[in-house]
């Protein structure tokens, strides 16, 4: 399918969001209550594992934590098409 050019560009100035999931825990919430600033939370994920990588709470990516110019970042590896999961 192509678009209008000029509906192509608009959308490209549609802001949308990003969300990366390094992992998760599960915890009581008593003991999230608990936590102190400065406290370690430990995920179920290993700093080696691919984080999924959200547009628009849809996922559309994976791919790997890196450090680029001081900053933490994510590189792609992998792009998820959920029509052909599904």
């Amino acid at each position: 399918m192509s678009l209008n050019p000029a509906l192509e560009q608009s959308l490209m100035d549609v802001p949308v969001r990003v969300d990366v999931v390094l992992g998760e825990a599960r915890m009581p919430v008593e003991e999230l209550l608990a936590m102190s600033v400065g406290e370690v939370l430990a995920l179920e994920s290993k700093t080696n594992d691919p984080v999924d990588i959200y547009v628009s709470d849809r996922l559309m990516a994976r791919g790997r934590l890196v450090i680029a110019d001081g900053e933490l970042a994510v590189t792609l590896s992998e792009i998820i098409d959920e029509r052909r999961a599904a």
